[in-house]
């Protein structure tokens, strides 16, 4: 396998490029047939996956950090809903409370919980193994 095609294959990767431009311009640069150059990307793909960068993970990993952060302070600010489920007068506490911060304590766990697997997918794209 040629070394400089290899890079070259690895940089392309790690472009928001359509996969079908990548094999033309290896077609291109390598000289080789539509079907030697498709095989030959997923091969280098396959191969070295971890040392194809990608775009997508940092900003997933921005995301998912910030939806945790904002899930957690939700549900740091609207702890008093949760503090009531565990009094003996449940109901009466509850239909004390305001309906908007039900909402809100509702977005900050959706959050969170979206955070928390968005950063677990993040991480486990980062570290494969």
């Amino acid at each position: 396998m040629n070394e400089e095609l290899t890079t070259f294959i690895i940089k392309e990767l790690g472009k928001p490029v359509d996969r079908q431009e990548i094999i033309r311009r290896v077609c291109k640069k390598g000289g080789l047939h539509w079907k030697e150059a498709e095989r030959l990307v997923i091969l280098i793909e396959a191969r070295y996956r971890r040392a194809t960068p990608t775009r997508q993970t940092t900003l997933l990993l921005f995301l998912s950090l910030a939806a945790l952060l904002l899930g957690i302070g939700f549900l740091a600010y609207n702890l008093e809903i949760l503090l009531v489920f565990f009094q003996k007068v449940v109901l009466g506490e509850t239909l004390r409370l305001k309906g908007s911060h039900s909402i809100e304590l509702l977005s900050g766990f959706g959050m969170t919980v979206g955070g928390m697997i968005g950063l677990w997918k993040a991480l486990g794209s980062i570290f494969p193994n």
